[in-house]
């Protein structure tokens, strides 16, 4: 599995530190040198911009795995970029 974090560090400020997505990608297929990914996005509430946390899952088709981390990721943004996002309940 592969984890990408954002974080977000106000003016520098370590102590304020807090994260604001996650990304994660699971390999659903075999290890053959294509496969087929699942990837589960959540992003936190953002009280600037009146967001609610959400989260969505989408899926990365026929990736060739001998590709960098880096495009998997770009695919799967590629992926994201028409899913819909389901509102966590509070």
């Amino acid at each position: 599995m592969i984890k990408v974090t954002v974080g977000i560090v106000p003016g520098g400020h370590a102590e304020c530190r807090r994260m604001i997505g996650l990304m994660q990608i699971a390999n659903i297929s075999d290890l053959g040198p294509r496969c087929d990914c699942r990837v589960d996005l959540t992003e936190a509430e953002n009280p600037l911009t009146a967001r609610k946390a959400s989260a969505c899952t989408v899926y990365v088709r026929d990736h060739d795995r001998n590709q960098s981390v880096w495009l998997l990721i770009a695919a799967a943004l590629v992926v994201v970029k028409d899913a819909e996002f389901y509102r966590n309940s509070e």
